[in-house]
């Protein structure tokens, strides 16, 4: 089921991706550094777009890297813990 619902949304995106760069193929100059280009609207829109989202999953993934070692020496601390507990509990008389 969730297939195709992801199927038919990835439709729906291509199909209006389509008809956004058929809508906006009128050229636009693009000023950068190094020069100018010019290129169609849709594509500079469409590559903005890809830019954001990869420096959007970059700082995500820097964001996670401190998260994740925290976790992991949690996680160590908590095994120390539980051997400490276990050999605890096997010396206490009676039991």
């Amino acid at each position: 089921m969730f297939r195709i619902v992801g199927i038919l949304l990835f439709l729906l995106v291509l199909v209006v991706g389509i008809e956004f760069s058929a809508v906006n193929s009128a050229p636009v100059t693009v000023n950068y550094l190094l020069g100018t280009v010019s290129l169609p609207l849709a594509l500079v829109v469409v590559a903005a777009f890809t830019v954001g989202i990869l420096v959007a999953v970059a700082v995500g993934t820097l964001a996670m890297v401190p998260l994740r070692l925290r976790a992991a020496s949690l996680r160590r601390e908590v095994e120390a813990r539980q051997f400490e507990i276990e050999r605890l509990r096997a010396r206490q008389p009676g039991t």
